[in-house]
């Protein structure tokens, strides 16, 4: 491994070291950050964490080594322990100092990195009053929005996101003096809209947080954001522009923080897991099992891709056992809550079912927000057969535009009034077949249609996609045949595997009759496909 990939620069004993001044030194790896350097000015923090050492400066070398220097490594490269290393590090130089701001940005850093969220809202707490008292803007705006996500999390979403809104107007008015505290300030302020998927909230302050993209210092910051953006779009059904953010990010990440792109990637396999491209979902989450925003797709796509009861139960078993170990469970736990409901339900385990809808109402119960209230009675209606709410599911689903869950609600109401009511109960599927189709979810669009053709409606007439008989992700695939890339080439563009393109290939050719690959394309030129359609 280089000295560039560890961000370790190692000096021979004969090598000379010249004195520098520590702010120099900082001001050099500023200057590199803002050339998208990112390991090279790692390095030369390092080094200047050791002048300031040297210079007795251990209160500002106490905030480079937890603040700044632990961050860069578990992003940058994912080392964990290196980077608990510097927090450590860091903690210990702060402690018998005495009370200076210095004492709250030790603090929010250990609060970024701890899992326990008590101790976490704790640690943001007292990094706040130390900001209050010492009148340090940006730690106090910087803790004012990890207050605020703390309390959306929790289940607090009115008072959260009102603390969120400050703090991103305080950054957007320059009142926040770092970039990097701004960056943070953004990026907390997506993860609270995907949290509760609030739509509008996240379109507005996107657009607000967008003049970060053109500063190499801030990529990460934006990719951070695209990739929770992303992640609205994605349950808001808008998926081509999902698809957009998603691999921007992914772009942004590789010239930054490389080793927080999982995240894209997850928001990625739910896009697909949504579009009915369960092995890709799977392939995109491989590796990345233990990542609790994982944990849905990856149980989806497996239930997806298996009809055998004891593999569908073992998904089952994991997501409940997961679930278990993030008691207490809060808002963001609602979804996960809602899938192991309807999970126990398809596998016949009434008992087991309302129970989790018994925890998924005490969870819903605090201020979660409209949309995952939805969840909620829509898990409570397929549980317990209440058209009620089910039909809350529906309008909730409508007002924060939800578009395939509220389809689907409405095919759950389909579903129980098909014998009692089957007028309406064709109306709810024949709308649901509609959005669905739309969407492009071809899962649930094939069920609503079953429901419908049941129910005396219209069968499904002409090809299912635009190019014939191709699948979307056939057609994406010889679209970029055409453009004459690679299957290497194809495979990286798209994150996937080259054995799955080369699958793809093979079965475009097949189906229109070409004999290779060549004809493939031409037939794709002809035919005006192109890889963003």
């Amino acid at each position: 491994m280089t000295e560039e990939q560890t961000g370790i620069v190692r000096v021979g004993a004969d090598d000379p070291v010249p004195e520098e001044e520590p702010t120099a030194i900082l001001a050099r790896a500023d200057a590199l950050a803002d050339e998208g350097e990112y390991a090279a000015a790692l390095a030369l923090r390092e080094r200047a964490f050791v002048a300031l050492r040297g210079s007795g400066e251990v209160r500002r070398a106490a905030v480079l080594a937890a603040y700044q220097i632990a961050f860069d490594h578990l992003a940058l490269f994912g080392h964990g322990a290196v980077a608990r290393g510097w927090l450590q590090r860091g903690t210990e130089l702060i402690r018998g100092q005495s009370e200076c701001a210095e004492v709250g940005w030790v603090l929010l850093a250990r609060a970024l990195h701890s899992a326990d969220r008590t101790e976490r809202a704790e640690l943001v707490a007292s990094a706040a009053e130390v900001a209050d008292r010492w009148g340090d803007a940006d730690l106090w705006f910087d803790a004012l929005a990890y207050t605020g996500l703390g309390r959306v999390e929790e289940g607090d979403v009115a008072a959260g996101t009102r603390l969120l809104d400050e703090a991103a107007a305080a950054a957007r008015a320059g009142e926040v003096s770092s970039g990097t505290v701004a960056g943070e300030i953004y990026c907390k302020m997506m993860m609270a809209c995907e949290t509760v998927l609030d739509v509008t909230r996240a379109e507005e302050w996107r657009e607000q947080a967008e003049p970060m993209a053109g500063r190499p210092a801030l990529r990460w910051a934006t990719a951070i954001c695209r990739t929770h953006h992303g992640g609205v779009l994605v349950a808001a059904g808008r998926w081509v522009e999902a698809e957009i953010l998603l691999q921007g990010a992914l772009q942004l990440y590789e010239v930054s923080y490389v080793a927080l792109r999982r995240a894209a990637l997850v928001r990625l396999a739910e896009l697909r897991v949504r579009q009915g491209r369960a092995l890709e979902a799977e392939q995109l989450l491989s590796g990345q099992e233990q990542d609790p925003a994982a944990l849905r797709p990856w149980a989806r796509a497996r239930w997806a891709r298996s009809s055998d009861p004891a593999s569908r139960a073992w998904v089952a078993r994991v997501v409940e056992q997961r679930l278990r170990e993030q008691e207490p469970l809060a808002a963001n736990d609602v979804l996960t809550l809602a899938l192991v409901a309807q999970l126990d339900a398809a596998l016949g385990r009434p008992e087991a079912a309302r129970r989790a809808v018994h925890r998924l109402r005490a969870v819903a119960e605090r201020d979660v927000g409209r949309a995952l209230r939805g969840y909620a009675n829509h898990a409570d209606g397929v549980v317990t057969g209440s058209l009620d709410r089910l039909e809350a599911a529906v309008a909730a689903f409508g007002a924060t535009r939800l578009p395939l869950e509220e389809a689907v609600a409405r095919l759950e109401i389909a579903r129980l009034l098909r014998v009692v009511e089957p007028v309406r109960a064709a109306g709810e599927a024949q709308a649901a077949v509609t959005v669905l189709a739309g969407l492009g979810a071809h899962p649930h669009r094939d069920e609503a249609e079953a429901l419908l053709r049941e129910l005396g409606g219209p069968r499904r007439t002409g090809p299912r996609h635009a190019s014939g008989q191709l699948t979307d992700r056939e057609t994406e695939v010889l679209a970029l045949v055409a453009e004459g890339l690679s299957n290497p080439e194809i495979a990286a563009r798209l994150f996937i595997s080259r054995k799955t393109v080369a699958h793809h290939v093979s079965n475009a050719i097949a189906k229109l009759g070409v004999r290779n690959r060549a004809e493939a394309a031409a037939w794709a030129v002809r035919n005006g496909l192109s890889a963003t359609r």
